[in-house]
């Protein structure tokens, strides 16, 4: 897909839209097909994704190998994700080492997110050579050396973004950008990241400079200076979100559109020089002859991409409800007894909890009743730690943890 010498087209997330960098000049757009317009034909495009078309997780993985971080991620990912591992697009930003840890962050894009936000591209036959992540190339108008706070406009939403060392470690887009809402969300977003282990003392705090009366609703709240965002988005990053079938999908539109440019300088020649017509039509006969056995050997490969494709959205519907949390929880109510009382009922990602207290019958006439539960042990494993007693009362505090089975 290279073009050498054509020109680099930088698509970003806008306040409300799109932002087109090129040529050392930008303008915001409304979009991707406005943007689209403005793009020659021959130019690289490289499109940067809003927070809001991905998932962000952290991971701590014991290992300090970048491939055995790529092993045990894709694993990690086949176990949490809601969908299958092989319809979304991932990649990781390593954040730190410990002796025999790393923490790192997963970006994951969902490949029917793609072909929603990509449509105009794709029917256009403009597939982009790389897909990032917008909040990733933030970070290269930040501090390489401290922890510091972003906050900047995203397609009318507000991204709030930590980032460690010039690197993203954490961020949330919140649906809106009045000062007023997104400083109510702040605190419990930030109390969020400090539970998932992301450090939230900031040693500054950068905001877009378009939005003053967010600069100061953020500088009252915190009580300190806050200082301009750059948003120049012209960092690269290891990270591509780009599906390999496109890429496969674009070189072979190019390899075509080649025969076509060829044939089209063929025929002129034909008419410009009818004496040499015969050896241009044999030369040309043998190339196209090259041409069809190359395009026979490939159509095996292209045909198993459109037998995989095909899989991939007949397994789309195989979302099984019954690991939702609605469905368990109204197994665990179902489960339930007269003297049985829910205190506590969470989802980490990996695993249900549930606290409560009973009597001792009553925890044992649960616990036993929920083991019998088809919908239950059909997809959990049970584990039931000692209960403990209430004082000198007949009632104890008992926990379930419910765990997702391979």
């Amino acid at each position: 897909m290279k073009k050498n010498g054509a020109a680099h087209a930088l698509i970003t997330p806008d306040a409300t839209g799109w932002r087109l960098r090129m040529g050392g000049e930008d303008q915001s757009l409304a979009s991707l097909d406005e943007a689209l317009s403005y793009v020659p034909g021959n130019a690289h495009i490289d499109l940067a994704l809003p927070c809001q078309a991905v998932l962000l997780e952290r991971h701590r993985l014991p290992s300090t190998d970048q491939a055995e971080l790529a092993d045990m991620l894709q694993l990690q990912l086949e176990k949490s994700l809601p969908f299958p591992v092989e319809e979304v697009s991932h990649g990781f930003e390593t954040l730190g080492h410990s002796e025999n840890e790393t923490t790192v962050l997963s970006v994951t894009a969902q490949h029917t997110q793609l072909e929603s936000i990509c449509a105009p591209l794709r029917q256009s036959g403009r597939v982009p050579e790389r897909i990032s992540l917008y909040a990733l190339r933030v970070g290269v108008a930040c501090p390489q050396d401290e922890t510091v706070l972003a906050v900047w406009p995203e397609q009318g939403q507000t991204v709030l973004a930590i980032f460690e060392k010039g690197k993203l470690s954490w961020a949330q887009a919140v649906p809106f950008t009045d000062p007023d809402s997104v400083i109510a969300e702040l605190p419990g977003l930030l109390i969020a990241a400090e539970l998932e282990g992301v450090p939230v003392d900031f040693t500054r705090i950068f905001v877009w400079p378009g939005d003053l009366d967010l600069i100061g609703a953020l500088a009252t709240h915190f009580g300190r200076p806050i200082e301009p965002l750059e948003l120049t988005g012209e960092a690269q990053t290891g990270l591509d979100l780009l599906p390999p079938s496109w890429l496969q999908e674009a070189n072979s539109r190019e390899s075509g559109e080649r025969v076509k440019q060829r044939l089209l300088v063929f025929a002129v020649f034909y008419l410009l020089l009818i004496a040499g017509a015969f050896i241009f039509l044999a030369v040309q006969k043998r190339k196209l002859q090259t041409l069809q056995r190359e395009f026979a050997m490939k159509e095996p490969n292209y045909a198993g991409i459109k037998d995989q494709m095909a899989r991939w959205k007949a397994l789309a519907p195989v979302v099984e409800p019954s690991r939702s949390v609605a469905e368990v929880l109204h197994a665990l109510i179902r489960a339930r007894t007269a003297d049985v009382e829910f205190t506590t009922f969470n989802f980490s990602g990996r695993e249900f909890t549930l606290k409560g207290e009973a009597s001792t019958d009553g925890q044992f006439a649960f616990t036993q009743k929920l083991k019998k539960d088809d919908d239950i042990n059909t997809y959990f494993d049970i584990q039931n730690p000692p209960y403990v007693l209430i004082g000198n009362t007949n009632k104890v505090t008992f926990t379930i943890v419910l765990k997702p089975k391979p």
